[in-house]
């Protein structure tokens, strides 16, 4: 899909009323050119001689760097002695009328003796918590498992006896009819008579590597808690991993991450689609590329968004190591939903030390939210031994991999560095910065006004004095906060950076 950025011109509108420093989309890339000993411009083609001159540039971006942030990883928050059964992945995450709600796959301990089915027929639970740390496991009297109700299984196979249930994740859809205002997205069982009836209806939706023999399939639910199967595949595509999708309210698209094959190696794969029961097939979008080791692969994505915005995707790519058998995620983003860079830094979660609950593996879960104390984060799943080492269950915890609000990539300045804003449209007339800096660093920002030069009274030289750890720090000019703007207008802002780490601009 073409971006819907695509040929986008300043002044860029704000669409989430803030600026995460996640890539370089608002950093001004500067102007340039070659002038005269008289500061005139000397045109690049030309029949005179060529005239003594010099190169100049102005607002370029300069000894900056941006670097993804590690996480936190908590101690485990749910247990395998409470869970009970085999939980290798992280949940689904939803944050709202203020509990956590908690989607979590678990793997039936009677079917570990049963070779292939093992994993096929997977249940999905439900818990939920106020603080994030204290999780309850309600027994909701939904689905029937060995003669009782009395559990906390909201889908599997007393729903879906004949497609199963695995690798699947829950989202919220505000803009469905109120009966399908929550929906599924997971792997199932393809039966041989639905192959062939699929294959007549839709021959370019069945995946080439895999065969036929398993699918996409989705389901719908008023609540997240009582489901109805879609009885006919989304699409047929191989993907035993954790599944992604979502309702993108800009593409005005459900957009699902996958995983794909390509020259024979795990890639993560993306596909769209107006119908959420008609998906087409995924088009690759990571592959183990030219950087990764050759016995490196990508495995589960992670997608997900920062709280509260619509155009700050992120996702953390979970990478194995054929030759450790180990599992660590990585972070990507994307302005757009569409095109998707990988973030500079290396990974942002790795295992614990051997025989801790995380030795073996850590993957990440869906949802990011924010959390008390000033913080945000995923839930992670951990398991003290790696992703193919032989196990007894029950195995696997759930912790959290936090960061501060708002602190998942630092533009760096580790010295001194300088750069600008294209100009903005945003709500707000104050400008808020989420930052850190050495005892001796700072940050001074100036306005720019209409004619390049600083607004009046809102130069670096007014700037009051911004040092120390914040993570919303009012910007003052000699007191005063208000930006100076007229509401509507594109506004532009230059920065002063030495020894300092600045993670977004926000305006209010």
């Amino acid at each position: 899909m073409i971006s819907p950025f695509h040929g986008n011109r300043p002044p860029f509108r704000l669409a989430s009323n803030i600026v995460y420093f996640h890539d370089w989309r608002y950093v001004h890339t500067g102007g340039y050119a070659w002038v005269g000993q008289g500061g005139e411009s000397v045109p690049m083609w030309m029949l005179d001689p060529i005239p003594p001159m010099k190169y100049e540039w102005h607002e370029m971006p300069v000894g900056i760097h941006l670097e993804a942030v590690r996480a936190a990883k908590s101690e485990p928050v749910l247990l395998p002695d409470q869970i009970n059964e085999l939980a290798l992945f992280g949940g689904t995450l939803i944050h709202e009328d203020g509990r956590y709600r908690l989607w979590y796959e678990a793997w039936p301990l009677e079917d570990f003796d049963k070779g292939n089915q093992m994993g096929l027929f997977n249940f999905l639970k439900y818990a939920e918590s106020e603080d994030g740390v204290d999780w309850r496991l309600p027994s909701l009297g939904l689905l029937e498992r060995d003669g009782s109700t009395a559990n906390n299984i909201v889908y599997g196979r007393a729903l879906s006896p004949v497609h199963g249930f695995h690798g699947g994740c829950v989202f919220k859809d505000v803009d469905a009819p109120p009966a399908e205002r929550y929906k599924m997205f997971h792997l199932g069982r393809v039966a041989p008579e639905e192959t062939e009836a699929f294959r007549r209806n839709r021959p370019d939706a069945i995946d080439p590597f895999h065969g036929a023999d398993s699918g996409l399939f989705g389901g719908v639910s008023p609540d997240g808690l009582a489901w109805t199967p879609i009885a006919e595949p989304l699409v047929i595509q191989t993907s035993d991993t954790h599944n992604v999708c979502e309702y993108d309210p800009v593409l005005r698209k459900y957009v699902a991450y996958c995983r794909s094959w390509f020259f024979m190696r795990r890639t993560i794969g993306r596909m769209e689609t107006e119908d959420f029961r008609r998906f087409p097939l995924p088009e690759e979008l990571f592959w183990p590329g030219p950087r990764m080791a050759p016995y490196e692969t990508w495995y589960a994505n992670g997608k997900t968004r920062m709280p509260g915005t619509v155009d700050y995707h992120v996702m953390f790519p979970m990478r194995w190591s054929l030759t450790e058998d180990k599992f660590d995620f990585h972070l990507a983003v994307s302005p757009d939903n569409v095109v998707w860079n990988l973030a500079p830094g290396g990974p942002v979660c790795e295992p614990g030390d051997p025989g801790r609950w995380d030795g073996g593996l850590v993957a990440p879960g869906l949802g990011m939210v924010e959390l008390p104390g000033e913080r945000m984060g995923i839930q992670v799943a951990g398991s003290a031994v790696p992703h193919k080492h032989p196990r007894r269950p029950p195995l696997g915890a759930l912790a959290w991999a936090s960061w501060p609000k708002g602190r998942l990539v630092a533009l760096k300045a580790p010295v001194e560095g300088s750069f600008a804003l294209f100009p903005l449209t945003f709500a707000g007339r104050t400008m808020h910065l989420n930052f850190k800096t050495g005892l001796t660093g700072f940050v001074k920002v100036e306005v720019i006004g209409a004619d390049g030069q600083p607004a009046e009274g809102r130069g670096f030289d007014q700037c009051d004095y911004l040092c120390g750890d914040h993570l919303s720090k009012i910007v003052t000019w000699k007191g005063e906060s208000d930006i100076g703007h007229r509401d509507g207008d594109g506004v532009s802002f230059r920065f002063r950076l030495r020894g300092a780490e600045l993670y977004s601009v926000e305006f209010k």
